[in-house]
């Protein structure tokens, strides 16, 4: 019995606790007041596609440039606001970024994990990671981005799940445009480790980013964001 003790003693330890603070800071954060000035107009945009039943081509909000060829890049994300706003007004918000958060970070646990075997570093970099994303942790759409990019690497790591990677790649192309970021972190990984059997899954999974309701359009959009990098400078 003198034995078991320490055993038992260490089955708890620091590193556990400090697993439970990213969890605290998420809670806090999804519950801060609305100040983001970007996130309203998306939930507009998709109440304007879900009653049109098409995505938005055309400017419909600017005055001086109404009308004028445009694309929202994340009608899949704008038409779910719209329906939760529908649903339950913009009550809705906090929950939706809690339950995207959560699952995020729970997925980049899995992965600290899965590398490290190690309690005491996977709290390390769910720290690291609170820190260096609490701020960018809004409602705005870029917030499903981060759940598909962990969902990607936890995808492509298990051989037995990269079949769901074109599906996963049309979700992130019809919700933001960081998609080409998942795109390149799934072409490296297929260089550096030489799997060319699975090269059919990574040329699908880019293949199906131009079968959104925008088509080649994804395309033309990322190419308007490197060309406006002047003003992104602001």
């Amino acid at each position: 019995m003198s034995e078991a003790a320490p055993a038992s003693n260490r089955r708890f330890s620091l590193a556990h606790l400090l697993l439970a603070a990213p969890w605290v800071a998420l809670v806090i954060d999804a519950w801060a007041p609305i100040g983001d000035n970007s996130f309203l107009w998306h939930v507009r945009a998709g109440t304007l596609q879900a009653e049109s039943g098409s995505v938005l081509t055309t400017d419909p909000f600017s005055y001086t440039a109404g009308g004028e060829a445009w694309m929202t890049q994340s009608w899949l994300a704008e038409l779910i606001y719209a329906g939760l706003e529908d649903w339950f007004g913009l009550g809705f918000v906090p929950w939706m970024l809690l339950s995207l958060t959560a699952l995020t970070f729970l997925g980049v646990g899995l992965i600290a994990y899965r590398f490290s075997r190690s309690v005491a570093a996977t709290a390390t970099v769910l720290i690291l990671t609170t820190i260096s994303l609490i701020s960018f942790l809004v409602p705005r759409p870029v917030i499903f981005s981060y759940l598909l990019f962990v969902m990607v690497v936890l995808a492509w790591e298990r051989p037995t799940t990269r079949w769901t990677l074109p599906f996963l790649f049309w979700a992130w192309a019809s919700m933001h445009g960081s998609f080409f970021l998942g795109l390149a972190y799934v072409g490296l990984r297929l260089l550096s480790r030489r799997e060319w059997k699975t090269l059919p899954v990574a040329v699908a999974s880019g293949l199906v980013t131009l079968l959104t309701a925008h088509g080649f359009g994804v395309v033309t959009m990322l190419l308007d964001f490197v060309a406006a990098r002047p003003y992104l400078g602001l």
